[in-house]
């Protein structure tokens, strides 16, 4: 019975999915996502609501739960409602703000702890824990955290695959720690999430024909958050800093982009661009592989390595001191860096040599 919701959350996402792409002449004049805009790399007009798809094929794998871990899985999805419907409706008006959307993760956030009691109220590090030990702080501080991350997964969320595909690598690593913990109920939550996406994936992946949206990136950021938060608070030989770990690809991308668009002034730091990691990946495989869908494919397969690489470290020091798994963090931290640093250079030179394809 175990394996009974992943595969109804995989089969249902799928079937949604394709029902969408099937029923698109129906719907396509709100839900299509164009090539315009400063960040867009894809081809043509694509359904942007395969988040609809992720969140219907989570349902139905809830329903099949057991009682180990349905009662965990249900508060999860009750909180995660404010940031799928902010998200759901910006894919169908394009009218929500940045802000708004941050602050309805925010606020799932903070929901989230006080209805689980679960909060970032200990992360081992001497002083900040004297002020996380204030209730109300803690609860902001996981708040915050919360919105960051699901925040940072749509930042991610810019190739065929890249968001859903680091996602399911991230979902799956903290089911393997809680499965390492003796936690069935969060290593089932975690499963059938990354069964859901995956029934989007292979729809999106690699022609995208259906794009995540912002319902589907904020709600599996959340869900990671969620996940990042409760899986120490539940088994206290976990390192309390090991969500840092595993999402330090999504978490670097986001405090880069903040660090670079501060640079700039002039109020930029909300303001989208094309100097994305993934982005720059994409520019520097151009003359290497001519069709634009395939070389936005495979910047996606490229970029799931640094999330790979994070996940497989945190498993292995996931039972370590707060400054072990930090150092480790700061080594994938200085990874994408590195990683950056290549890809910059590497697209820069192809420009140099005029060894460039269509854009």
């Amino acid at each position: 019975m175990f394996f009974v919701p992943l595969l109804v959350a995989f089969l249902t996402s799928l079937a949604v999915g394709e029902l969408i792409l099937r029923t698109r002449h129906l719907h396509g004049h709100v839900t299509v996502d164009g090539t315009i805009g400063t960040q867009k790399i894809h081809r043509g007009e694509v359904p942007r609501i395969g988040g609809l798809a992720v969140g219907i094929g989570l349902l139905a794998g809830g329903l099949w739960m057991s009682l180990v871990g349905s009662d965990q899985w249900w508060v999860f999805a009750a909180c995660a409602v404010p940031v799928f419907a902010a998200g759901f409706w910006e894919d169908l008006t394009k009218r929500v703000s940045v802000t708004t959307r941050l602050l309805a993760t925010i606020v799932a956030g903070m929901v989230f702890s006080q209805a689980t009691g679960y909060s970032l109220h200990h992360l081992g590090i001497p002083g900040v824990d004297s002020f996380l030990a204030v209730p109300l702080i803690a609860l902001f501080f996981t708040g915050f955290a919360v919105g960051g991350v699901a925040n940072a997964l749509n930042i991610i969320d810019g190739c065929n695959g890249l968001a859903s595909g680091a996602g399911m690598i991230l979902l799956g690593a903290f089911g393997v720690i809680a499965w390492q913990a003796g936690d069935t109920a969060l290593t089932l939550v975690s499963l059938t999430t990354l069964c859901a996406v995956g029934g989007f994936f292979a729809l999106n992946f690699p022609g995208g024909r259906i794009f995540l949206g912002d319902a589907g990136a904020y709600s599996i950021g959340f869900l990671l958050a969620a996940l990042a938060v409760a899986l120490p608070a539940r088994n206290p030989e976990i390192s309390p800093v090991i969500g840092l770990l595993v999402l330090v690809y999504p978490v670097s991308e986001t405090v880069f982009s903040i660090l670079r668009r501060m640079g700039r002034g002039n109020g930029a730091v909300g303001r989208p661009d094309r100097q994305h990691l993934h982005s720059i990946v994409f520019r520097a495989l151009n003359g290497v592989i001519e069709n634009k869908t395939y070389r936005n494919s495979t910047s996606a397969a490229v970029l799931w390595l640094l999330p790979l690489v994070s996940s497989m470290m945190a498993i292995m020091v996931a039972r370590d001191s707060t400054a072990e798994v930090l150092a480790v963090t700061l080594i994938n931290a200085l990874l994408y860096r590195g990683a950056y640093s290549v890809a910059v250079a590497r697209a820069r030179a192809r420009r140099r040599l005029g060894v460039v394809g269509p854009e």
